[in-house]
């Protein structure tokens, strides 16, 4: 009987009416997918349960992109001329249907239908298509193409395209014909079944079979073999369930079919992490940067013993033959010692490993060794191989192994039986290294070993950690009664947390329209380019210098995938303003260093500034430079301009910073990280970013990206070319009906990795969102003596401040401590009185807030935040001010208020400081006009007091001594800037209102920041940096 092709395309059209714009203008009640799905099996369930009806067929007619073993050598261009041809189109026509080529146009699907409504195809219902004699055409388009699988590709005769899609196309209504045509392009856009619940309608077995089998020719076979092929397709739930528990017994995957992989989890931060893990027992493994590999070995075929699939499903055998001596020689087949008799099914990642670094080399490499298809790609502008590079493969796991199926076995059993299988030979073949960690531990235990497992993995630049559950199965469905989270992996990565991803400031230049591309953009806004070109300024030197003509360089292309879809509206949108043709644009010249990217066919005016972030820099195929790898777009800077944005040179070394291992400085490199991960576990949910603006009141749950238009921040980049990325500042402020002392909805904190600018007239700095943070343990406790403290607690008891704010003679929780003396005022740096007359310590100028005592058994005398908020008003006295200029009389001109608070990790979280703070200045702020508008607070450990060291000291005022003590003590600084109008005069009413909104608030990590604490570079005689030339200063500030 087979299925009718108009069958399908009618539930496609289904589907794509729910995605169009005016959907449901109508009044109806618009069904969901699920429901149209359900309908359509129940209507047509007699056609596809009938013996004669090729299901292959049909599943590879509505899951087309899960066939890619097909390759048919036919994209839109080449399809278009042939469908012209079939349709024995005229000039007028042709026109009609090339249509998809213009921006803003329909895909070629559409065209298809536009051009073919006009005279439709009348078909007596004998000769309708069927999806098995389109199945069957495809398969021989794709016999052609070398790129197919090798089954496929087996059947290869001499085939006319046109001769095979005419027959087709000539009996096709226009609806159909336009789902012909995007099948054969593999998207159906923006159609997309929900494929487990359309599996589980055509039988409640088939998803679970796929894991078993990742091939709908092997599950299908399944299905058919006994007891299975008498079970319903779709029984009642109860029913459902005894059956699959009775399927299990008979389920065993079969070499030369690849096995489907387990479903995983991102984590968003160390929290997160622990939260999945839900106290379990967990294998933490190095997520290695390779090519996964599942290899078959069936020792009884004697012309493929040994096959290698791919991530995708696709036999690489061929390919991958460079691997197999090593194979062979690690599993010691063809010798006693080898531990399968049969078949084996391991799991493993393919990498390139150099002797000469005695380590895995750049995933680019694997290139130059591994073919595709029998052809090299990407490899002309790249080293040949060197004869101490070559293939290895790590091992991770085992799924058969004769007729054992390991896929039932816990994994920890898993890998004590591939501990016995492999026999690990240095450089060629390994089993990936793992460590052991106990969730059910200590909070704060567990807390301490993941981070330490994670910063040691960033700071030997690897990819990340997969976390796996030892005491579990392959797949879930080998256990009964368990949550979604059972049987799933967890992927840590460092771009996966917000904040922690490798960004850089880079401009687009243009773009370009893809009309396949635009229909997953059917529901918003008209799209005039669907990609856009990534570029650097090659001579940024001469522009900013001399005025030279800009020159940029292509080094990517992004669309609607690397970004959210309210910053693909806004490039449409504000691009169409500067969009001009690349024929008649002199603005500037434009270089494609990558030949696989097409050329722009609008140039903008005014290049866009975006904050990008990827997981780490690789090299493209086919060119010299280093570009971020899975690059997503962040925000839009719409108050810069493209010299801001990053030069190629300076991508180049950022990329050689990110990329390298700090060997020497590893200890260092690992803290650093720990503390980036540790801060935040006082966080009791998430934090989104949030608006930009200085009058925004509402928090949200999503990411709310109409910050990208509102930032102030700009890139900079030291002397020697590397790069600083940051990201822009936000206001934080609590919503109307939350209390005080709510911390439900915290303000929004972002990563800023600059220090305080020495010139004001330099552009500001940007910052990363930190959206999830992680706690803060416990640091080691210090053994110096304690002359600091008594020095310390000795100067606290001197009333300080004009309000005469109560201090103690210890440090309790929670109260304000000021290190200043009285002295006798001084004229302002920015009255023209030199520094050079006399420079005093910042530790007897600058407020310092103690969150905790010292020894740990300080108590709380007084409300939580009333010495917090102290502190802070304190900030924005005048005798503050009048004392910052005695040790810091650049800040002081620049208007930038400083402050100190000292945190006991033992008895209060670094997170909830960092919250609390900025929570509390932005009441301060809300509240008192006369609040500081700019200033720093950094966050040092309390440790610090245990140093032996003298407050009064000169010492402190050199740049020098504050780098040296960021190494133990600095955790991280608040900075905070209002934004004050150019003219103050023109403000409107609204403006003036805005004028004394919240403080924009960042937060920096970077521990080069504490040095602008020292603004001296020499104290005998006293030298200010700012006196100093350029190319003679030793530090910023």
């Amino acid at each position: 009987m087979g299925v009718k092709f108009a069958f399908l395309g009618e539930l496609l059209s289904s589907l794509e009416e729910q995605r169009l714009p005016n959907a449901n203008l109508s009044g109806k009640k618009a069904e969901s997918d699920f429901q149209i799905i359900a309908k359509w099996f129940s209507q047509h369930a007699r056609h596809i349960n009938h013996p004669e009806t090729d299901r292959l067929a049909l599943l590879s007619c509505m899951f087309p992109e899960r066939r890619p073993d097909r390759v048919y050598w036919l994209q839109a261009t080449s399809l278009a001329r042939v469908i012209g041809r079939c349709l024995g189109l005229g000039s007028s026509r042709l026109s009609e249907l090339n249509q998809w080529r213009k921006p803003g146009g329909p895909d070629l699907g559409q065209c298809v239908q536009n051009v073919m409504c006009q005279a439709e195809n009348h078909v007596n219902l004998e000769k309708e298509v069927s999806v098995e004699e389109i199945d069957e055409a495809l398969d021989l388009i794709a016999s052609r193409c070398r790129f197919s699988g090798p089954q496929v590709h087996r059947q290869h005769t001499a085939v006319d395209v046109d001769m095979v899609l005419s027959p087709i196309y000539r009996r096709l209504s226009s609806r159909d014909a336009k789902w012909l045509t995007r099948m054969i392009l593999k998207n159906y856009g923006p159609v997309s079944f929900p494929e487990r619940y359309t599996l589980e309608r055509f039988h409640f077995l088939l998803p679970h079979l796929l894991h078993f089998q990742n091939t709908f020719e092997g599950a299908l076979q399944m299905l058919q073999s006994k007891p299975l092929s008498h079970f319903p397709p779709r029984p009642d739930p109860k029913t459902a369930t005894a059956l699959c528990t009775i399927a299990l017994d008979h389920l065993c995957p079969r070499t030369g079919i690849k096995i489907g992989r387990p479903e995983y989890y991102k984590a968003r931060s160390i929290k997160h992490c622990v939260e999945m893990a839900r106290g379990r027992r967990m294998s933490i493994e190095r997520k290695y940067d390779g090519e996964y590999c599942q290899i078959h070995i069936d020792l009884d075929s004697k012309q493929m013993p040994i096959q290698i699939f791919s991530k995708s499903g696709k036999d690489s055998t061929t390919d991958r033959s460079g691997i197999m001596s090593s194979l062979e020689k690690s599993l010691q087949i063809g010798t006693a010692k080898c531990k399968f008799t049969r078949r084996c099914i391991l799991e493993g990642e393919l990498v390139v490993w150099s002797d000469k670094r005695q380590d895995i080399a750049d995933f680019h490499k694997l290139r130059k060794f591994i073919s595709r298809s029998g052809t090299f790609i990407g490899i002309d502008s790249d080293s040949p191989p060197q004869p101490y590079e070559h293939l290895m493969i790590i091992l991770f796991d085992v799924l058969l192994l004769d007729d054992d199926v390991c896929l039932r076995k816990p994994h920890r059993d898993r890998r004590l039986l591939l501990k016995d299988i492999v026999h690990p030979t240095a450089g060629r073949a390994m089993i990936s290294e793992q460590e052991i960690l106990d969730f059910g531990q200590a909070r704060s235990s567990i807390y301490n070993r993941l981070e330490t497992s994670f910063s040691n993995a960033i700071a030997h630049r690897w990819e990340g950690l997969v976390l796996k559950a030892c005491d579990e199965p392959y797949f879930p469905i080998y256990s009964a009664g368990v949550d979604n989270s059972f049987g799933r992996w967890i992927k840590l990565k460092k771009d996966y947390i917000p904040g922690l991803g490798d960004t850089v400031d880079l401009t687009l230049i243009g773009g370009y329209y893809d009309a396949h591309d635009a229909a997953a953009h059917a529901s918003t806004t008209k799209v005039k380019w669907t990609h856009f070109l990534v570029a650097c300024l090659m001579n940024k030197e001469g522009v900013m210098k001399s005025g030279q003509l800009p020159r940029f360089q292509v080094i990517d292309v992004v669309n609607h995938h690397c970004m959210h879809r309210s910053i693909m509206q806004h490039l449409n949108h504000s691009g169409d303003f500067l969009a001009r043709n690349p024929s008649d644009f002199h603005e500037y010249d434009v270089e494609y260093g990558n030949q696989a990217i097409p050329q722009a066919s609008k140039l903008f005016k005014e290049p866009f500034v975006v904050e990008m972030m990827g997981s780490g820099f690789e090299k493209p195929s086919g060119v010299r430079y280093f570009a971020l790898r899975f690059p997503r777009i962040l925000k839009i800077h719409a108050d810069r301009t493209f010299t801001n944005a990053a030069s190629f040179r300076e991508l180049q070394n950022l990329a050689e910073e990110a990329r390298s291992i700090p060997i020497e400085d590893l200890p260092e490199e690992r803290e650093h990280w720990r503390k980036r991960l540790k801060v935040g576990r006082g966080f009791d949910q998430y934090m989104v970013q949030r608006s930009g603006s200085p009058s925004s009141r509402n928090s949200s749950a999503e990411p709310d990206h109409r910050s990208a238009s509102s930032s102030t921040a700009s890139t900079t980049s030291n002397e020697d070319g590397t790069h600083k990325h940051k990201s822009s500042p936000v206001v934080p402020k609590p919503t109307d009906s939350q209390s005080d002392s709510s911390i439900d909805a915290p303000p929004a904190v972002y990563i800023d990795e600059t220090m305080i600018q020495s010139d004001p007239n330099k552009p500001q700095p940007e910052a990363n969102v930190l959206t999830e943070n992680e706690n803060l343990s416990q640091r080691k406790t210090h053994s110096q003596t304690a002359y600091g403290t008594e020095y310390l607690n000795e100067m606290a008891s001197k009333p300080t401040y004009e309000n005469h704010i109560p201090t103690k003679t210890t440090l309790p929780i929670n109260k304000l401590v000021s290190l200043s003396q009285t002295h006798d005022s001084m004229h302002g740096y920015h009255n023209g009185t030199s520094p050079k007359q006399q420079c005093h310590s910042p530790l007897t100028t600058i407020p310092v807030y103690m969150s905790g005592t010292c020894s740990g058994n300080g108590a709380i005398s007084e409300p939580e935040n009333t010495g917090l908020q102290q502190f802070l008003k304190s900030l924005g006295s005048q005798e503050t001010r009048t004392s910052l200029l005695k040790s810091n009389p650049h800040a002081a001109s620049q208007g930038i208020s400083i402050g100190i608070v000292l945190v006991n990790p033992a008895e209060s979280t670094l997170g909830r400081e960092i919250q609390r703070t900025a929570k509390c200045l932005s009441q301060i702020s809300e509240d008192e006009i006369s609040s500081p508008s700019n200033g720093r607070i950094f966050f040092l450990d309390s440790l610090l007091l245990e140093q032996s060291f003298h407050p009064e000291d000169l010492k402190f005022c050199l740049s020098t001594t504050w780098s040296d003590l960021s190494k133990e003590y600095y955790y991280a600084c608040l900075r905070w800037d209002r934004i004050q109008p150019e003219n103050k005069n023109d403000l409107k009413p609204n403006d003036r209102q805005e004028e004394t909104a919240n403080p924009v608030l960042s937060v920096s990590f970077e521990r080069e920041t504490l040095s602008a604490l020292g603004e001296f570079i020499s104290t005998n005689p006293p030298i200010h940096s700012h006196d100093t030339p350029k190319d003679k200063v030793v530090h910023k500030i």
